[in-house]
């Protein structure tokens, strides 16, 4: 219900008539009179329209106050937000000064008279109104504050006061502000839903980037494709703390770099769960090794149907673009759909080649597997089904990712402080090695042909895996494989969850297995070592396109950048089997026909009995 500003009723007792002393009545009445001339003047209270959006500066402890006529608003609900544009520049220039996410009440609505918000008239603003249901407030998170009411009749209006953020919390004790904040303040009415609403969680999911480019995605959507913008710019230091600010976000579309020929926009079917249809953004010439934050704007009508449009943002994601030229950013794999990443690639392969070559090696794999499937008689449910929730496809997709996964490594950067040596093969042959501090070892580190899992990767192996760079009188010297090889890389490896996928959709004669998870390590089994595991991500950290409502919090990824494993959407489909049904109806219609008949015949054998 939105909150109703009402009135207050004061009862005041008549004080007792003085007899005399008439001069010092007189006096006393005049003094008052200028003090309240010399306050009205100094109250500089200005008239806002409906609607309206204003922008204006404050200094370091100041305050504005603003007034709305009720004949200026008669369509409540009326819609009250304050953005936070940009801060002091005495702070702006401090790196070591961090704003915070939120800050204290700023925002202050009144539809009292008695209680006007003279910023004047009080040291701190909780000191200007004395009766909390006089008045609707509103801290900044993010930059970002609102305030949605409705007015009684016969009110003469609404009065807003805002105030500069009180930074003494946070700022040394002698430390001086210089400079001015910016705000921006936004007043309108007559809509079922307010025109700008800032979502507290994120709408991109981060892909995966290479030295130039990323790829962002957006969660399923249905119906006509949403007017989706995805925004880019590079990080700075007020990113986070006005990630939700109207007019901050406005400023940083200004900046971005996903426009014209930079951005490649498309449809997918990748993600969870599979299937849905996503907005996807391939945005390519970005600088090396930088930072970037990338939000997603949407402008869609209101839910009123009266086509007045509605501006969402979603929480930013962040990453950075890969230092080396070791790896390549490859996604729409035929053979490998679920695949949206860098992998390692020699610098002077093209794209279409690189993939040809995963597509050969895969799917020669894959053939077989599918065939050994086929000896179990997958559409027969008179033969009967080896499980009541997976199917022989299930199966078949679950081995796909693990595939693919082992197949194509997901490739980053190799530790910089990294020390080059030189190591010789028994034939002489000169290859690259590193030698990698030990803090690294939770990364698998691939330094050489030989650290490669990829056996085609090899160095005797070079010139038939990639014959376009390659000749017969090709050598696999220092120099050749630095030039030539995608070496040296970072691998970060796949998600346990992904084995654990293929053993729980496959059927027993399999013989599926897969190390344990033993204190958030994987141990025991053959090639233990070779995976990575998720950790627990809090939901306002996670990427878009998250599971909503389970209750398993381990992922693969956050929003931050940091990648713990290699996925392939492995962590939502785990989740997902801890998330809630959306009804009993959809719950039953994922039952597989077989399970029904199962639940026939045992609630009639129940009632016989």
């Amino acid at each position: 219900m939105l909150p109703r500003i009402r009135r207050p009723t004061n009862y005041r007792r008549r004080p007792p008539r003085l007899a005399g002393f008439p001069l010092i009545s007189l006096i006393t009445s005049l003094v008052l009179l200028a003090l309240f001339l010399t306050q009205a003047a100094a109250q500089s209270v200005t008239t806002l329209t409906d609607p309206s959006t204003i922008t204006f500066t404050l200094d370091p402890a100041g305050s504005a106050t603003y007034f709305l006529p009720s004949s200026a608003s008669t369509n409540p609900p009326i819609y009250i937000s304050l953005s936070l544009c940009s801060i002091p520049s005495s702070l702006s220039s401090n790196t070591s000064f961090l704003l915070p996410p939120v800050l204290d009440t700023l925002l202050y609505v009144s539809s009292t008279p008695d209680i006007q918000p003279y910023p004047s008239n009080a040291s701190t603003p909780d000191d200007i109104f004395n009766r909390g249901e006089s008045l609707a407030t509103s801290k900044l998170e993010y930059g970002y504050g609102n305030v949605t009411l409705e007015v009684d009749e016969g009110e003469r209006g609404i009065y807003v006061a805002v105030f500069a953020p009180d930074l003494s919390k946070v700022l040394e004790a002698d430390a001086s502000v210089n400079g001015q904040w910016v705000f921006e303040l936004d007043v309108s009415s007559g809509t079922a839903d307010p025109p700008y609403v800032a979502r507290s969680r994120a709408g991109l999911r981060t892909e995966d980037t290479d030295m130039s480019s990323v790829l962002l995605s957006t969660a399923k959507w249905t119906g006509d494709q949403p007017a989706y913008q995805a925004i880019v710019a590079p990080t700075n230091g007020l990113a986070l703390a006005l990630s939700r600010s109207k007019c901050f976000v406005r400023s940083m579309a200004g900046q971005s770099v996903a426009s014209g020929a930079n951005l490649n926009t498309s449809t997918t079917t990748r993600g969870w769960p599979a299937g849905g249809t996503r907005t996807q953004y391939f945005v390519d010439g970005l600088d090396r090794g930088a930072n970037y934050t990338a939000w997603l704007l949407e402008n869609g009508t209101m839910s009123d149907g009266g086509g007045a449009i509605q501006t969402r943002v979603w929480d930013p994601v962040f990453f950075a673009t890969k230092s080396s030229d070791s790896c390549r950013l490859v996604y729409d794999i035929d053979v490998c759909p679920s695949v949206a990443y860098a992998v390692p690639a020699p610098a002077s392969l093209d794209t279409p080649s690189l993939i040809s070559f995963f597509n050969s090696s895969i799917s020669a794999s894959l053939t077989n597997f599918t065939r050994t499937m086929t000896t179990f008689p997958c559409g027969s449910d008179e033969m009967g089904r080896y499980s009541v929730v997976s199917t022989c496809q299930d199966c078949i997709n679950a081995y796909r990712d693990y595939l693919c996964a082992m197949t194509m490594p997901r490739c980053t950067d190799a530790p910089s402080n990294a020390t080059l040596n030189d190591t010789t093969l028994a034939a002489g042959d000169f290859l690259p090695s590193y030698a990698i501090p030990s803090q690294y070892d939770t990364s698998l580190i691939r330094t050489d042909p030989f650290a490669s899992r990829t056996p085609l990767f090899g160095p005797s192996n070079l010139s038939a895996t990639f014959p376009t760079l390659f000749n017969s009188t090709y050598r696999p010297t220092r120099s050749n494989l630095l030039a030539q090889s995608p070496f040296p890389y970072t691998e970060t490896p796949p998600c346990l969850d992904i084995c654990y996928l293929v053993e729980a959709r496959c059927p027993p004669f399999l013989g599926w297995s897969c190390p344990k998870n033993s204190d958030g390590s994987p141990s025991g089994g053959t090639g233990s070592a070779a995976y990575g595991v998720t950790v627990d991500v809090p939901s306002a950290q996670r990427l878009g396109g998250d599971v909503k409502g389970s209750d398993l919090h381990k992922r693969a990824a956050d929003r931050w950048g940091n990648v713990y494993c290699n996925a392939l959407y492995s962590d939502l489909a785990m989740a997902a089997q801890f998330a809630p049904p959306s009804s009993a109806a959809s719950l039953l219609n994922s039952i597989p026909r077989i399970a029904l008949t199962f639940l026939v015949v045992a609630v009639s054998f129940m009632l016989c009995s």
